[in-house]
């Protein structure tokens, strides 16, 4: 299945003539489905799937460029995450165990994989956003929220 989203409004009238980010969005597997929408310098994916497997793809087609990107994962548990450009992969998983535990890794050319922590320009801020004060999994509802990193959004 290939969801196509281009998002887009005209400037409000005395605005600056910046046009409107434009973003071409892909899901792959069955039952997955991702849309786009940006808002206030801020790009929002929302990724569905119902099998939690699956890949989707985001590609700025034209406009500018969001200061900030969010995806939201709709999913009952995050076993991984992975965030992929240039030749740098980031990987992001919680922990079933403890909703608390977010794990991160990163894999450079010439480097490997390894370990990362929030002080590092590569750390994804994830959390879980539910209708409950301490989230457990399998999220019964809510959703994972995924902030990309500053140097994500530099390349």
């Amino acid at each position: 299945m290939t969801c196509i989203l281009l998002a887009g409004c005209a400037a409000p009238r005395g605005a600056p003539n910046t046009p409107a980010p434009v973003f071409a969005v892909a899901a792959e597997g069955d039952g997955n489905e991702v849309t786009a929408s940006a808002e206030d310098g801020t790009l929002v994916v929302d990724v569905h799937s119902r099998s939690g497997i699956g890949s989707a793809s985001v590609e700025h087609a034209a406009g500018t460029f969001p200061e900030t990107i969010v995806v939201r994962l709709h999913l009952r548990g995050l076993e991984e995450f992975r965030l992929s450009y240039d030749d740098t992969t980031i990987t992001a998983s919680v922990s079933s165990g403890d909703s608390r535990s977010v794990f991160q890794n990163a894999t450079q050319p010439g480097e490997g994989e390894r370990p990362i922590t929030p002080g590092s320009p590569f750390w994804m801020d994830v959390r879980i956003v539910a209708g409950q004060a301490t989230p457990h999994i399998p999220l019964d509802q809510g959703y994972f929220e995924i902030t990309l990193p500053k140097g994500f959004l530099r390349e």
